[in-house]
């Protein structure tokens, strides 16, 4: 039986931190019950790959006992048996969050190993099947604000968890005592946890299909103050191409994020400084990665003499096109490309063009990098074999050695591909583009993300429901897709897809992470006034406000 939720009080005396004691005992002593509710009220749940949210006191912030109810729940359901890998980025707390996981975890009966501090995403995601791990843990809340943190839980193929079986370790959080367990008695033993460093056999697995191009081919780079630096550096050198050149004061892993904008680099104001930087040193290429590295962004130096930010879809059509190119000699028809369905459809017919099988998935990598494990057997064939997949949140996976997006990879793949443009056409990523897109058409997608402030995304998805448009920017909708109960093969989720009439598309999901609706905007034909992606944004603003 779920016992119910715990009192203040109770949270108090189970609460091993000071900070958020003294947090809770001041909202408790001035009777602020609009905090308490705030903080009382729900729990936080599994969003894309595990729970994450603002630090703070009780069972909806992340803290101390959340992290102990986490690895109790996860050793409940590993049955107390089995080796968890366990990784933390450089986020404030994130090492104390991993120390708790990891007691919790050996005290009732499983195995933990620690990866060195400051790990990337991608790292852990690779480390929990190179060791054969029962499952994997990543402290970081990627791309949040400062005062975020999380858990990532990957389970024992090395891809992020899946229902149902986040939805029982979430319910197995809720059904945790306080305290949820008792500590084992270690000591200073500064044996224990084990640790194990994977770096090198990472770096050789996110090369192995990376071609030894030409010569130097100089960048801009910056980790956003996050933890990506050491490992990007390490692997262009092993490319002969030298270490970056950082953006000196976002180079440093800072918990406060104190030199950057945003951690997030889907903002463009973040990505000034390794553009200023890229100036500096006269090179056409800038790249960043968020503070867990599992996420690349990309500045190139266009044509039209400015620099161009490019968008997760554009950087995915070509970074597909590099990778399908690289992997031709060694397979045909059984590569497998995968992204997501608010994604670009770009991706999907150059892999089509170049006889690879394209593969839409739901959101998130949890289902991207398990894209081919679900296709049929074909008699005859050879094995399925995942090449390249990607969302336009900036995802990307270059290889099937790492079951998540990884920035560093991505990072690599696209400076040597940038450095074979370069030297064998005397070409840029733009000219590229623009070859993909004179063969395949003209491509352009756009994001609105609107804010709810309390309201909740599923509410307003269930009012686009109740009244479904029929037309978005004066273009008809001729097809509407809802995967709500699951449509196309694909696991439910709170999606709804419109088709319109010129080819346009237009998608609609809640965020995973945010209080926030996602409109996803799709164009293909050839640019008019007025821009039809800039009305159809525009639509889907008005339709979710209006609402």
């Amino acid at each position: 039986m779920i016992p119910q939720a715990p009192t203040p009080e109770e949270w108090l005396a189970a609460d091993p931190d000071p900070v958020t004691r003294a947090e809770l005992r001041q909202l408790i002593d001035t009777g602020d019950q609009a905090g308490i509710d705030d903080r009382f009220g729900d729990r936080l749940r599994f969003g894309t790959a595990g729970i994450r949210g603002p630090m703070g006191a009780g069972p909806n912030r992340i803290n101390r006992v959340v992290a102990r109810q986490f690895a109790a729940a996860l050793a409940e359901w590993l049955g107390g048996s089995g080796g968890v890998v366990i990784a933390h980025d450089a986020r404030q707390n994130s090492d104390i969050f991993a120390a708790d996981i990891a007691e919790v975890l050996a005290g009732a009966g499983c195995w933990p190993v620690m990866l060195p501090p400051n790990s990337p995403t991608p790292v852990l995601a690779f480390a929990v099947t190179e060791l054969t791990g029962a499952a994997g843990v990543m402290v970081t809340a990627s791309h949040n604000p400062v005062g975020d943190n999380g858990f990532k839980l990957y389970l024992a193929d090395g891809a992020q968890v899946i229902p149902p079986h986040d939805q029982a370790i979430e319910a197995a959080m809720a059904a945790q005592p306080l305290p949820p367990c008792d500590l084992p008695d270690r000591g200073s033993d500064p044996e224990w946890p084990q640790k194990v460093s994977v770096e090198v056999d990472y770096i050789a697995a996110i090369l192995a299909n990376v071609p030894r191009l030409y010569s130097f081919h100089p960048l801009a780079y910056t980790p956003l103050q996050g933890v990506g630096l050491h490992y990007v550096n390490f692997a262009l050198t092993q490319l002969d191409n030298g270490e970056p050149f950082v953006v000196e004061d976002e180079a440093e892993p800072d918990p406060l994020f104190r030199n950057v904008v945003s951690p997030n680099p889907e903002d463009h104001d973040t990505l000034a400084k390794v553009i200023k930087r890229a100036e500096q040193i006269d090179t056409p290429l800038a790249i960043a990665n968020d503070p867990d590295a599992d996420r690349m962004a990309a500045v190139v130096w266009a044509y039209q003499n400015e620099w161009r930010v490019l968008t997760g879809d554009e950087i995915g059509a070509l970074l597909c096109d590099w990778i399908l190119g690289l992997s031709v000699e060694s397979g045909g028809d059984e590569r497998v490309v995968a992204s997501s369905i608010v994604s670009g459809r770009l991706v999907g017919r150059i892999a089509e063009a170049r006889g690879a099988t394209h593969v839409e998935t739901l959101t998130g990598f949890k289902w991207i990098a398990r894209a081919a494990d679900n296709l049929k057997p074909r008699p005859g064939h050879l094995p399925w074999r995942f090449v390249f997949g990607y969302e336009e949140a900036l995802g990307f996976a270059c290889n099937n050695r790492v079951r998540d997006k990884d920035g560093i990879s991505a990072a690599v793949h696209f400076t040597m591909m940038c450095r074979w443009l370069a030297y064998e056409f005397g070409r840029t990523p733009i000219e590229r583009l623009a070859e993909l897109m004179d063969e395949f058409g003209l491509h352009r997608t756009d994001q609105v993300s609107v804010e709810l402030g309390r309201r909740p995304g599923a509410e307003i998805m269930e009012a686009v429901r109740a009244d479904l448009p029929s037309q978005f920017g004066g273009v008809a909708v001729t097809e509407i897709t809802d995967f709500k109960d699951g449509a196309r093969g694909l696991y439910p989720a709170d999606v709804l897809r419109f088709d319109l009439a010129d080819d346009s598309r237009v998608s609609l999901r809640p965020s995973g992470t945010e209080p926030q609706i996602k409109g996803y905007i799709e164009v293909v034909g050839d640019i008019q006034i007025p821009d039809p992606l800039f009305t159809l944004s525009e639509a889907v603003r008005e339709l979710i406000l209006g609402l």
